[in-house]
C-alpha cells in the first residue's frame, strides 16, 4: 500500500529554508550598509543596552552605571530590559550591531506588512508582495523617525511590531495582549495602550497584557531584586534622566510647551490637561474604529496619545507613522478616492522624510528663542500628527460598526 504525505509538507521545510536564507541575507546587507554609513562607531542607544546587559553580568550597580566615551549617559529602562539585554552585552559589539540591526529591519517590513490590508495583497501574486515589502522597507529608511531609529540602535520598531502583531491577532488568539504587557516591562511608554483595552471591553486582552507586565517585574526582582527595588520605587520618578526637555528631538506636548515657556509654572499643568482632553478625543476616535474592524488604524491613533502626552517623545519614537500613514491613505480613499489618497500619502510620508525639525537651531536650549516662523518646522512631528488625526475623525463618520464585535460577548 502507498502512503501519500500531505502536499503542503514537503513545502514547510523549503519554506523555513527561505526565511533562513531572507534573514541571512539581511544580515549581510544590514554589516555592509553599518560598515558604508559608518555606523560602527555610533549607534549610542546600543550601547547603553548593552551596557546594561554588561553591568548585570558583572554583578554592578545597573542604576549608577554610566557609559563611558564623554557622554555618561545612564540605563533609564526597567530592569527586565538589561536582563532581555545580556545575550547583546555578551557577544563582540560587531555581532551585536548586526544581530540587533536586522532586528530593527525585519520589524520594519512586518510592519508593512500587517498595516497593508489583506485587499492590497490579494491583487499581488507572492514574488510582487516580496517586493513591495522589500522596496518599503529600503525606502522606510528615509523616513526621519526610522532612520533614527537604525541610526542610534533603539529598540523602537521592535516594541512597535510586538504591539501591532499581538493587538490585531483574533480576539480569542492565545495569550493576546500578553506581548503587549512585556512591551510596557521593556519601556514604560506603551502603558496607555491599555485604556484601549478598556474602552473596547477586552477584558481577557487586558488580563493577558497585565500578566505580561507582571512576569517582567517578577523575572526582575528574581534576578536583581536590589535592582528592581531601586528602579520601581525611584528611578521610575528621576524625568531627568532622559535628557533636556525643550530639546527639539523630543516631539511631544511636554516638549512643545517647554521650548515656549521653559520651566514657567504654566507648563506642567497646561502638558497635563492637554495630555487629558487628547487622550479622551484619542480614546473615542480609536474605539470607533476598533469597533468598525479597523484594528491597526484604531491602534496607530491610540499610539498617538502616547506619542503626545509621553513627558518625552524622541523623534524615533515617531515610527508608529507607518501604520499610521496607511490608515490615514485607507480613510482617504474610502471618502473621497484614490487621487486624494495617494496624494495625502505622499505628502505625509514625504513630509517626515524631509526631517524638517532639525532645520532650526536645535541643542544647548536654542530651541527657546525660535522665532514663530522656526517654531512650525521644529514642532513638524507634531503639526502633521495632529493633522493626521483630524483626518481620522472626519473620515471615521463613514464607517459602519461591525456587528461581530458588537454583539461579541466581553472576554473573560
Amino acid at each position: 500500500m502507498t502512503v501519500t504525505t500531505p502536499a503542503s509538507s514537503p513545502t514547510r521545510p523549503a519554506g523555513r529554508r527561505r526565511v533562513v536564507i531572507a534573514i541571512a541575507g539581511c544580515a549581510i546587507l544590514v554589516a555592509l550598509g553599518a560598515w558604508i554609513g559608518h555606523l560602527y562607531g555610533g549607534m549610542i542607544d546600543l550601547r547603553v543596552y548593552r551596557m546594561g546587559g554588561s553591568v548585570l553580568l558583572h554583578g554592578d550597580s545597573l542604576y549608577d552605571a554610566k557609559l563611558p566615551g564623554g557622554s555618561n549617559l545612564p540605563f533609564t529602562y526597567p530592569p527586565f530590559a538589561a536582563i532581555a539585554m545580556v545575550p547583546l552585552g555578551a557577544v563582540p559589539w560587531g555581532v551585536a550591531l548586526v544581530v540587533w540591526t536586522t532586528i530593527s529591519v525585519l520589524c520594519t517590513t512586518a510592519l508593512w506588512r500587517a498595516s497593508l490590508t489583506k485587499t492590497f495583497w490579494s491583487f499581488v501574486t507572492q514574488r510582487k508582495r516580496t517586493a513591495v515589502l522589500i522596496a518599503l522597507t529600503v525606502l522606510s529608511l528615509l523616513l526621519e523617525p526610522v532612520w533614527q531609529t537604525i541610526q542610534f540602535g533603539q529598540i523602537n520598531l521592535l516594541l512597535t511590531a510586538m504591539i501591532l502583531l499581538d493587538l490585531i491577532r483574533p480576539n480569542d488568539a492565545r495569550l493576546r495582549g500578553f506581548w503587549l504587557g512585556v512591551t510596557i516591562g521593556v519601556k514604560l511608554t506603551p502603558l496607555p495602550i491599555l485604556a484601549l483595552l478598556v474602552v473596547t471591553k477586552q477584558w481577557r486582552a487586558l488580563r493577558n497584557a497585565v500578566l505580561g507586565l507582571l512576569a517582567t517585574m517578577a523575572i526582575g526582582f528574581a534576578i536583581v531584586p536590589h535592582q528592581s527595588w531601586r528602579y520601581w520605587t525611584d528611578v521610575i520618578l528621576d524625568a531627568n534622566r532622559v535628557g533636556g526637555l525643550a530639546y527639539t528631538g523630543n516631539q511631544s506636548f511636554n516638549g512643545f510647551l517647554h521650548r515656549i515657556g521653559d520651566e514657567a509654572s504654566w507648563v506642567q499643568p497646561t502638558w497635563f490637561v492637554l495630555s487629558a482632553v487628547f487622550g479622551l478625543a484619542v480614546l473615542w476616535l480609536a474605539r470607533k474604529y476598533w469597533l468598525a474592524d479597523e484594528r491597526v488604524t484604531a491602534i496607530s491613533v491610540m499610539a498617538l496619545a502616547v506619542l503626545y502626552a509621553s513627558p518625552i517623545s524622541w523623534s524615533h519614537h515617531w515610527v508608529w507613522i507607518i501604520p499610521l500613514g496607511v490608515s490615514l491613505i485607507r480613510g482617504i480613499n474610502r471618502v473621497w478616492g484614490l487621487n486624494p489618497a495617494v496624494v495625502t500619502g505622499v505628502l505625509f510620508y514625504g513630509l517626515f522624510v524631509l526631517r524638517s525639525i532639525w532645520w532650526v537651531p536645535f541643542r544647548d536650549d536654542r530651541e527657546l528663542d525660535w522665532t514663530f516662523w522656526q517654531s512650525i518646522p521644529g514642532n513638524s512631528h507634531l503639526i502633521v500628527g495632529m493633522i493626521a488625526f483630524i483626518l481620522l475623525a472626519i473620515t471615521s463618520r463613514g464607517l459602519r460598526q461591525d456587528e461581530n464585535s458588537k454583539s461579541r460577548p466581553a472576554q473573560v
